[in-house]
């Protein structure tokens, strides 16, 4: 291909004359886009594209990894075509290297120039796509510390989330050439542990020792060390690793001659980088950084390299939620949520939200820790009540919602939100009126329940289920008692269309209702521990004289919903039709897309009428109804010169 001569000589000329001949920017352009397809020149007309012999692409190739060490101009356009020429999946590891003379991996990873550090990783990036290619990495030392020295040091963003990808990458190029269970973690460690990356990253002095110097902050900005702003930038790198390979290796001591010189007891990596590493006083960013780090760490599915922690399916805690509570990490993070009044006012500025969030992440997964733990339970729920007690109608109108506070209530397991002896709901104190979209979305998820029974969060293995289902349902028909007019409020909110994302939260509450999960509460006669209350006690509660509705369906069915949800469904959906710049059926139009999830709530409403028909052979006039509204379609066959807009009333 005359082309691929062409830029073979021009190559050829460079490389006689480095620093005196410029590469062709144009001319690599062109190649780019007409022999290799990836920068086509006329995108359109991808019969126009040629492909390039393998014989072709491995001449390209050696010619410019010869050619990269001598230049001395910017790299870029002869990096960037590198890349591009070993990115198909058929050109392996194998290939490079055939190199000659070849590849100087360590040279090209320790190069002052992002450009070579990008095309050094791609050519290395191959390695991680077969166990046998990253053993060769592995008997490599020079190479492993120059790629972790690479990973952590590097200035530039790009390069570093390269290279933890390849790090990451080599570890792991075994996965899917294992031949014990997946689910056998003990075994999965030990063969992770076992093979030749992990034992040149855990077991050699040199390059597990490597890890630490970086990231310690002991000799920062002596020479040789790294400034303790670049410091923090490689501990945040090593925490979001450790994250990821969290397993044996991680938690347990390798060497411990490496380790007492950092101060670590025992746990290794995971214990330097959770206990020892960052300087949390005296630098609240990183304090964030940390705290992100502890509540990864609590979900079962943090690691990539192990199955999900089954301990959590017990009643002891996982490994990770044992080691912060025994460590005080727990504690200490929840402290600046439940207990900000202790902390400085610079501290609850930036770390209150990572401490809510740590938070929502310990409720969701440990339910029953959390639970069984009293004072963080009464804490949690005084503090939700002094924040929303707080808020006024008025901030609620504008959106100025304690967001962050929200998310802890909808995470908290359902008995802890019902009120005590001495003590209302937080629950209660949310408003369906003025319309807020963050605090019907909240009720919304409360009031759900797990989504789908047999495919709810790992998380609720932790206790029965049905304890989450019963509490949903109790504490609907409870803050229906505190909020008669609820449904009102919420059609209302509905109709508004001005106010497009509370107006989708409100039919999203609906919606929640329907699709409920619910189970019923104890008996009379049964002794029950989970707190709840029973039918008998709910219905007195409620001054219900009948059972109250099992479902969610049947609860839309009965009053006060019934008087106003069903007309609300069945009415024809309002549009802007008849405003400039509207449109019925625009898709764009805030209107259009109430009408669509108007629609999907009635979708949602005949699925689960034809259940209860299917099952008792009642509602069938109910579910007829509502075929015939489906029929009509999305906007509900309106002809008339748009419908009425609602207005906000606040």
């Amino acid at each position: 291909m005359d082309l691929v001569k062409y830029l073979c000589d021009h190559l050829v000329e460079v490389a006689t004359d480095p620093a005196g001949t410029f590469l062709d920017r144009k001319l690599l352009e062109k190649f780019d886009g007409q022999v290799t397809g990836v920068h086509p020149v006329a995108p359109t007309s991808p019969s126009s594209l040629k492909s390039i012999a393998e014989p072709d692409r491995d001449t390209l190739v050696h010619q410019l990894a010869d050619l990269l060490p001598n230049l001395q101009q910017d790299p870029t356009p002869a990096t960037n075509l590198i890349q591009i020429l070993v990115r198909p999946s058929s050109y392996t590891f194998s290939r490079i290297l055939q190199i000659r003379p070849a590849v100087d991996f360590p040279a090209g990873l320790s190069a002052p120039s992002p450009p070579i550090n990008l095309a050094t990783l791609c050519l290395l990036e191959k390695a991680k796509l077969r166990k046998s290619d990253s053993e060769i990495i592995a008997g490599k030392p020079e190479v492993v510390a120059a790629l972790i020295t690479l990973w952590l040091s590097t200035s530039d963003t790009a390069v570093s989330h390269k290279a933890h990808d390849v790090f990451l990458g080599l570890l792991t190029a075994d996965r899917g050439e294992q031949s014990y269970p997946l689910a056998e973690s003990t075994n999965q460690h030990a063969a992770y542990s076992q093979s030749l990356m992990w034992r040149r990253v855990f077991r050699d002095k040199d390059i597990y020792g490597l890890i630490y110097q970086i990231c310690s902050l002991k000799k920062a900005g002596q020479d040789g060390h790294l400034s303790k702003r670049d410091k923090t930038v490689a501990q945040a790198r090593l925490l979001d690793l450790v994250a990821k390979i969290d397993c044996d290796a991680v938690r347990t001591s390798q060497i411990a001659e490496v380790e007492r010189l950092y101060d670590v007891t025992g746990e290794g990596l995971l214990e330097f980088a959770a206990l020892r590493m960052v300087d949390y006083e005296d630098d609240v960013l990183m304090h964030m950084t940390l705290m992100d780090f502890f509540a990864e760490l609590l979900k079962p599915d943090h690691s990539v390299i192990q199955p999900p922690d089954t301990s959590f399916q017990t009643s002891l805690p996982s490994f990770t939620l044992e080691f912060l509570t025994r460590s005080g990490l727990h504690s200490r993070t929840l402290s600046f949520y439940l207990e900000s009044a202790k902390h400085s006012s610079l501290d609850i500025t930036y770390l209150y939200s990572r401490s809510a969030n740590y938070l929502s992440t310990y409720c969701s997964y440990y339910p029953t820790h959390f639970l069984s733990s009293p004072s963080v339970v009464g804490s949690t729920v005084l503090r939700l009540s002094e924040v929303l007690q707080g808020m006024t109608p008025g901030r609620w109108a504008q959106g100025l919602t304690p967001k962050h506070d929200l998310h802890v209530l909808a995470s908290l397991p359902g008995p802890a939100l019902l009120p005590g002896s001495d003590s209302a709901s937080p629950l209660f104190i949310l408003p369906v009126r003025p319309p807020n979209e963050d605090a019907l979305q909240t009720l919304a998820t409360v009031f759900r329940g797990p989504k789908n029974q047999g495919q709810t969060r790992v998380t609720l293995a932790t206790w029965d289920e049905s304890v989450q289902r019963s509490a949903a349902r109790a504490l609907y028909y409870l803050y229906l008692e505190e909020h008669p007019g609820m449904w009102q409020d919420v059609v209302k909110a509905a109709e508004t269309v001005a106010l497009k994302d509370a107006a989708l939260a409100a039919i999203s509450l609906m919606e929640a209702i329907i699709n409920s999960s619910w189970s019923p509460l104890p008996s009379d006669n049964v002794e029950d521990p989970s707190g709840l209350p029973t039918e008998t006690q709910l219905a007195h509660v409620c001054r219900s004289s009948q059972p109250l509705p099992p479902t969610g369906v049947l609860a839309i069915l009965a009053p006060p919903a019934l008087e106003v949800i069903l007309p609300y469904l069945f009415r024809p959906a309002q549009t802007f039709s008849n405003l400039v710049g509207g449109g019925k059926g625009d898709v764009e139009s805030a209107a259009y897309r109430v009408a669509a999830a108007k629609f999907d709530v009635l979708l949602a409403l005949k699925f689960k009428l034809k259940e209860v028909v299917q099952e008792t052979g009642q509602l069938g006039e109910v579910l007829t109804t509502v075929d015939k509204r489906l029929a009509l379609g999305v906007l509900g066959g309106q002809s008339d010169v748009g419908g009425r807009i609602g207005t906000m009333e606040l």
